[in-house]
């Protein structure tokens, strides 16, 4: 009965795909005697993991912890020049935020729908709260109507070791008039509708990952090889980066562009509608789940040369900090190089680099971690970018000048910010 389930289920899969998966079959036998031998091995590890997975659980605001696995590994914090060909550039203004910091833990979002099931959750070794999608599913925030011709879009994802290798995470940006043709787009499979879907498979074992996007206006294609890009266990956190300007996408993972397509985009769709999907997380495994959050959408190409020359000031959402931390983040590559090319096109101009937080935490942290952070991206554009340091002067303003409210997450968003004031 497993093998003709196994059957059944690699014909609904792409040529690609399938044909990897009968390779893995035919190695089957082998790998059966290689797993005898260490059988023993296998057992006492798994042991170990369900041990560690007892005490894995958390509590927030008295709700019931939910377990999570601590097969998700730790990843060395990336040095910015790893990322010295991203240039994505975040939006102007964050219009989506999420982080589900407003979600009970072991709950379904509360502003997000799906025909199966997914729960927020903690990690053991990232900060925030998680949508775990351990399971096949569609998976959509129903607050978002509306995609302009230009945004951005940013989503931490985390998979863990037991990822099956077929395990597939879709990410559609599509043009949808009702639920049923958002749940369509999110399955696996083809694309109904207006847009773009992305078919994003982790590598894992013997596979080596790949991606496939299909698009109404071009049809299907794959990527192949996301190997040493996004995998389990050593690189199993990326960030997935979406830049749409009117047809043109550019998808990245982490610092590597995978998509430039002028024409991916219909030129009169209208796209209203984020879909997450989750394939076969778990196949075969039996415990393997992509992990999704700080899921960010931000409108209007920045037009730094023009504001900084002519306005005076330039305010930036791209160079993004750890948790509580002045510690830049390699993903901020693209807005570092974005200014830094303005000032390299004119040595005259003198800036003054000021942070700036929400108004979460205790004000007098707030304004010395804003400081630190001013004076963080000095130092990186001195020392990576070639600034001149006596060109720029650093200050921090904590939460004392917010440009949105601090009430929402995108308010706290728009209000974290680092501002480039011409002296």
């Amino acid at each position: 009965m497993k093998k003709i389930v196994i059957v059944l289920v690699a014909c609904f899969l792409s040529t690609q795909v399938r044909a990897q998966f009968f390779d893995r079959l035919k190695n089957k036998v082998q790998q059966k005697v290689n797993d005898a031998v260490d059988k023993t091995i296998d057992n006492a590890t798994t042991g170990k993991k369900k041990k560690e997975e007892a005490g894995a659980g958390t509590s927030v605001n008295g709700n019931a912890a939910s377990t999570v696995s601590t097969t998700v590994q730790n990843t060395a914090q990336e040095d910015v020049k790893a990322y010295s060909k991203f240039d994505f550039v975040p939006g102007e203004k964050i219009i989506v935020e999420e982080n589900f910091a407003s979600d009970a833990i072991g709950e379904f979002p509360a502003k997000w729908n799906t025909k199966t099931n997914a729960e927020v959750v903690t990690l053991s070794n990232r900060p925030g709260k998680w949508l775990a999608m351990k399971q096949d599913g569609v998976f959509y925030p129903e607050y978002i109507h509306n995609l302009p011709d230009n945004f951005t879009l940013q989503v931490d994802v985390l998979v863990n070791n037991d990822i099956s290798q077929i395990g597939t995470l879709t990410v559609a940006l599509i043009a949808a008039k009702t639920d049923y043709e958002k749940f369509t787009s999110g399955e696996n499979g083809g694309l109904p509708v207006p847009g773009i879907k992305l078919d994003i498979r982790p590598q894992s074992g013997e596979y080596s990952g790949s991606m496939d996007y299909i698009s109404k206006a071009l049809g299907s294609a794959s990527v192949n090889e996301l190997k040493n890009i996004f995998h389990a266990p050593d690189k199993s956190f990326a960030t997935i980066s979406v830049w749409r300007q009117k047809q043109r996408i550019r998808v990245y993972i982490n610092s590597t562009k995978l998509l430039d397509l002028p024409r991916a985009i219909e030129s009169d769709a209208v796209l209203n509608s984020l879909v997450f999907g989750a394939y076969s997380p778990d196949f075969e495994k039996k415990g393997g789940a992509f992990y999704l959050s700080n899921i960010r959408l931000a409108v209007g190409a920045p037009d730094t040369r023009n504001k900084l020359i002519t306005q005076g000031k330039f305010v930036t959402h791209g160079i993004l900090f750890d948790f509580n931390s002045a510690q830049i983040k390699p993903e901020s590559n693209g807005a570092l190089m974005d200014i830094a090319n303005v000032l390299k096109e004119d040595a005259k101009i003198h800036v003054k680099i000021v942070g700036h937080t929400d108004s979460d935490g205790d004000a007098q942290v707030n304004l010395d971690l804003s400081k630190k952070r001013a004076e963080a991206v000095k130092a990186i554009l001195a020392s990576d970018f070639g600034i001149d340091a006596a060109r720029m002067v650093t200050d921090g303003k904590g939460k004392i000048q917010p440009i949105d409210n601090n009430t929402t997450a995108v308010g706290k968003a728009n209000n974290r910010r680092v501002e480039f004031i011409k002296l």
